[in-house]
């Protein structure tokens, strides 16, 4: 019963995403076209995500221990689901970011205009990579967040375990002297699943979230990649392994 109601469930949240796509598309696109009005954008963004929520049953419950720091910082998270992505824009309304992505994004119809125009793609390999990092420093000075999810992607088969990181966040902050901002999601793997797995699992429900003490801008100039990098998955991976 629970595999069949996923599968229904799905079919619910590919239909809501594509009729409020079509809703939301060409306002954004027309706000997207020029660099000085991309900002104004952001807020659309954030009702769109609150909509689907709202309408597919999903609720965010953050945890923040801390204040989050002045922007422009570089968020940073465990990847386990697609929902990371779209609880984001609940968790930080009031702090425009853009995303530091997979280029693979841009195969999607619709939602490459998107991708292409506001965020950042990366391609693994080549010097487009370096270029990624070059377009993430040039977005931090003009006041953006920018969210990485440090694993890489989603490592189906080995969720909800955290994943070694790689260094492109930690040398944005080091390079840009800002703020690193780690989170945790505790149960999005539970909620929505790769819908492109056979017997997959999603569900409405709501999503636990950690959001960590910010690591600061002396710690970030101080120490080293590494040291950074082993900080930062001691934070996200510390409730991961209590839960």
């Amino acid at each position: 019963m629970k595999i069949v109601f996923s599968y229904f469930f799905k079919l619910y949240l590919a239909l809501l995403f594509l009729v409020t796509l079509v809703l939301f598309y060409i306002p954004i696109l027309l706000l997207l076209l020029r660099e000085d009005t991309k900002k104004k954008a952001f807020p659309i963004f954030v009702f769109w995500c609150r909509l689907i929520c709202f309408l597919a049953g999903y609720r965010v419950k953050p945890r923040f221990a801390y204040e989050i720091p002045e922007a422009p910082f570089v968020l940073i998270a465990n990847h386990t689901s697609f929902l990371d992505i779209v609880f984001m824009y609940l968790l930080f309304p009031k702090h425009p970011f853009l995303f530091l992505g997979k280029a693979e994004l841009l195969k999607v119809p619709l939602v490459k205009t998107f991708f292409k125009r506001l965020h950042i793609p990366v391609h693994r390999n080549g010097p487009n990579a370096k270029k990624a990092l070059e377009s993430a420093d040039i977005a931090i000075k003009n006041g953006w967040c920018v969210i990485i999810f440090p694993e890489g992607g989603i490592k189906e088969n080995l969720v909800p375990a955290l994943q070694p990181f790689k260094d492109g966040a930690f040398r944005l902050a080091k390079n840009n002297s800002v703020p690193l901002v780690p989170i945790t999601f505790m149960n999005n793997h539970d909620l929505f699943q790769d819908p492109a797995a056979k017997h997959s699992l999603a569900q409405p429900g709501v999503a636990d979230v950690v959001v960590h003490p910010s690591i600061d801008k002396e710690t970030i100039l101080n120490n080293d990649i590494e040291t950074l990098k082993a900080n930062a998955f001691e934070k996200i991976n510390s409730v991961l392994v209590k839960s």
